[in-house]
Parts: C-alpha cells; structure tokens; sequence
C-alpha cells in the first residue's frame, strides 16, 4: 500500500468516527432536549428576586428570614436523600415531576401570605421542590450520556450546558420578576410563575428517562443505603464530599441572603430584578467557565480561588450596591464551577444504581450545616449587621479552599504514580 493510500484510509477512517461522534452528540442533544426545557422552566421564577423585599413586606425581620431558610432547610434534610433512593428504585424524572408540582404550590401558598406563619408554607414547599430537585439532572444527565454510548467525559460539558440554561432562565425571570413587581406588585410575581410549572412537567412526562441504573436486579433497601455509605466514605470521596458540603453552605447561603445587602443599602425595588438577574447569570457563567477550571493547572487554581476569597471581602468592606453585587457574582460563579467540576468527580466514583442516592445524601450532609449557618448569619445580620455576619462566608471560603488544595495535592500525588 502506497503512503498516498495509506493516508486516505486514516483520513477516511478519522472522518467516520468524527461523523459518528458528531451524530451520536446531536442524538443526545435531541434526547435531553424535553429536559432542557423542564430545567429551564423549573429555574424561570419570577419571585425570586423579591423575594426577600415580600418577606420584610409582611413582617419578616433578618433573624426570621434567616429561621425561614433554616425551616426549608429542614424539610430538604428530611426529603432529600428518600427522593433520591425513591429516584432510583422508581423514576428519576417522576421524582421531578414532583417537584414541579411542590413549587407551583410553593408560588400559590406565597402568592396568598399575608403573614410570617402562612408564608412557612410556601418554604414548606420550596424545601420539598429543591430535595427533589437536588442531583437528579445530574443523574438523568450522566446516565443518558453512558446509555448513548456517548465518553462520560462529556459530563462537564453537557451539565454545565444545563447549568447556563437555568441560568438563562434565571436571569430572565429576575428581570421580568422585577419589572412586574414594580409596576403590578410583589404578589403577583408569585401567581405568574405557577403556571411555567406546568409546561416543565409536561415537558418530564415525554422525556425517554435512562433505565441503565434499573439494570441490575432490585437490591434491598438496606443494601442500597449501605452501598452508598461505602461509596461516599473512603479515603479517595470524603475531601470531595466535604468540600461540596461547603460549596453548598456558601452557594445557598449567598443566594439566599444576597438581598440582605440591598436592603441595608436601602436599593429601590426596580434594582432588585437587575441585581437578581446578575447574580443568577452565575449559574450559566459557571457552566461555561468550568470547562477552563482544572485542578492539575496550579496557577490558574490559585488565582481563581484567591479572586473568590477577594469577593468575600467585598461583601465585608463594600458600600455600594454595584460592586456589591459584583462580588457575588464573582463568588456565586466560582461556588457553580467547583460544584460540576466535583459532581463530575462524585458520579466517576459511584455505580449507576446509587446515582441519585450518592447525590442526594451529599446534599443531606449539606443541610446539617446550612440550618445552623442561616441561623446564624440571620441572628447576626439582625443583631449587628449584614457586612458583619459577611465575615463567616468568608470563614467558610477559606475553609473551601484547604480542602479543594488537598484534593489537588491528592490528585497530583495519584498521577505520579
């Protein structure tokens, strides 16, 4: 064979296989595409960025919000890993479905509150919405991927694709929520947004869900809890739980609380739709900047944790409703990179059949630190100040950043071996 025929056949060997990755990425892309829109639906809620502004509006003070997120956080710890072994034993998508559903009651029960103890329904709800929420995209997401015969490699890529379309939804629903609530009112933010629940279930019911982690014969419940209790405590996961546990402490807790700080900067109402809408585009930025987060890139690691804890300085010593709003975006964006970049770390680890479950129990672990943390910053914020109670986020970013340097240093470690 001549070195002329010899080149032809690599090329055209090359160019099936780049055919066939293409057709099989544009396969996936159709398949998850019902998912899409779910998420997308699930994320455009247009009383988020008033939320806060509402609750001060019908009596709530910085402690009683702060005893508000530890109520939902209380349900979330209740629900969230029991959604996540339902998940897997029954239907990941029927799981958020339910969801969709609690957060539609979620609007109308704030929709009608006009005091603090109905507006506990509404948190009710919302903690029921995110449990079941909580690690099922990225599930459905991983295994769809497998199923297709598709590198799990793409994990990153497509879930941070997820994560810039509910920032997209996001985004959108801040600004809408903030032009409707200064021209309509508060209320109405809540009503609007029931019926966008309704299209994210229709969208779940004709979504083909991946049936790989159903493959394996039906094991016991208690052999599930203790197949994931062994995948999440061993020398290679417990820094990677651990420092998802804080990530969530952080990411809850800035969005949460990020309107605390416009309300002690006495902002208008029309900037709480813009500033929300800021804030949330962390979620599509970080989608897209993960792709450029590595941990075996030492500099670039360093330097994009140090801008991170830089931003949690901001929030102490800034007096101006701008860059405080940049400091959480700087902040809310790092915490969503690091979040797909250790869930990728946390399904390259665990078997199919505890997916949802491995997910699920992180994000329980997560909520026993987030009750007592929103108590806190509440009791702070309300007793001294916001800027003063910004001292534990920092606290807590300091304390991400350790764990995030061993695992890198662990990393390192393996691949020289």
């Amino acid at each position: 064979m001549s070195d002329q025929s010899f080149r032809q056949l690599i090329l055209g060997y090359t160019t099936i296989r780049m055919s066939d990755r293409t057709l099989r990425n544009h396969q996936l892309n159709r398949r998850l595409l019902p998912l899409y829109i779910a998420s997308f639906f699930e994320s455009f809620v247009l009383w988020y960025s008033i939320e806060k502004l509402f609750m001060r509006s019908i009596g709530f003070s910085n402690t009683q919000i702060g005893l508000m997120v530890a109520v939902y956080s209380v349900v979330m710890l209740l629900v969230d890993t029991p959604s996540g072994i339902i998940a897997d034993r029954w239907s990941r998508k029927g799981v958020l479905i339910l969801a969709s559903i609690s957060l539609g009651l979620a609007g109308l029960f704030g929709g009608v509150s006009h005091s603090i103890s109905v507006y506990l329904f509404s948190a009710v709800f919302w903690g029921i919405f995110f449990a079941c929420y909580s690690g099922m995209y990225e599930s459905i997401i991983y295994d769809t991927i497998i199923e297709s015969n598709n590198d799990k490699n793409m994990f990153q890529t497509v879930y941070g694709r997820m994560q810039g379309i509910e920032g997209v939804a996001l985004v959108f629903g801040g600004l809408i929520g903030g032009f409707v609530a200064s021209h309509y009112g508060l209320r109405l933010t809540y009503f609007m947004s029931i019926p966008l629940c309704l299209i994210s279930i229709v969208a779940l019911w004709i979504f083909h869900e991946p049936k790989i982690h159903r493959n394996k014969q039906t094991v016991s419940l208690r052999s599930q809890l203790s197949a994931t209790h062994v995948a999440l405590n061993n020398q290679t996961m417990v820094p990677v739980v651990i420092s998802l546990v804080i990530r969530a402490i952080l990411a809850y807790c800035i969005f949460e609380f990020s309107q605390l700080w416009l309300l002690a900067l006495h902002t208008q109402t029309i900037y709480y739709g813009l500033a929300s809408a800021f804030v949330l585009s962390s979620l599509g930025l970080g989608g897209f900047l993960v792709h450029r987060f590595h941990l075996d890139r030492r500099i670039p690691l360093l330097l994009t944790l140090g801008i991170m804890v830089a931003s949690c300085i901001g929030l102490i010593l800034f007096r101006h409703t701008e860059m405080i709003v940049i400091s959480q975006l700087i902040l809310a964006t790092g915490l969503i990179a690091l979040y797909i970049l250790f869930s990728s770390m946390l399904h390259d680890n665990v078997p199919s059949s505890i997916r949802a479950s491995a997910a699920s129990a992180t994000s329980t672990i997560g909520r026993f630190f987030i009750i007592p943390t929103a108590l806190l910053i509440g009791y702070v914020s309300q007793r001294y100040s916001i800027y003063t109670a910004s001292y534990i986020f920092l606290g807590l970013m300091i304390a991400l950043v350790y764990f995030v340097l061993q695992i890198t240093m662990r990393q390192n470690m393996v691949e020289q071996l």
